[in-house]
C-alpha cells in the first residue's frame, strides 16, 4: 500500500530527510514506507501524523472513487466520494 507521505510533506514544505531526523527514524525506511516496499507500524503512522498534526487517514492512499480534498487554504478537509 503506497502512502501519501512525500504528498503530505510536500504540502507541510517537509522533506522526508528531514521528516525523518525529527521522528527518528532511518530516510531508508520512511521512503520504504512511502513507497509500499514496507509497511509501517501504527504507531509509526502517528508518529508521522503528529509530526504534521494531521490525521492518520490523511496519509492513507484512497480506493477508486474517492479522494483527499482540501480547502482554498490547503488544509485537508477529508476524504470524500467523487
Amino acid at each position: 500500500m503506497k502512502l501519501r507521505i512525500k504528498e503530505v510533506a510536500n504540502r507541510n514544505n517537509t522533506s522526508l530527510s528531514e521528516l525523518a531526523k525529527k521522528i527518528n527514524i532511518d530516510k531508508t525506511t520512511l521512503s520504504r514506507y512511502n513507497t509500499g516496499t514496507v509497511i509501517p507500524p501504527l504507531n509509526k503512522l502517528q508518529l508521522i501524523a503528529d509530526f504534521f498534526k494531521c490525521e492518520v487517514s490523511e496519509l492513507l492512499p484512497v480506493g477508486p472513487g474517492f479522494a483527499h480534498f482540501y480547502d482554498q487554504n490547503g488544509a485537508w478537509q477529508g476524504i470524500r466520494r467523487i
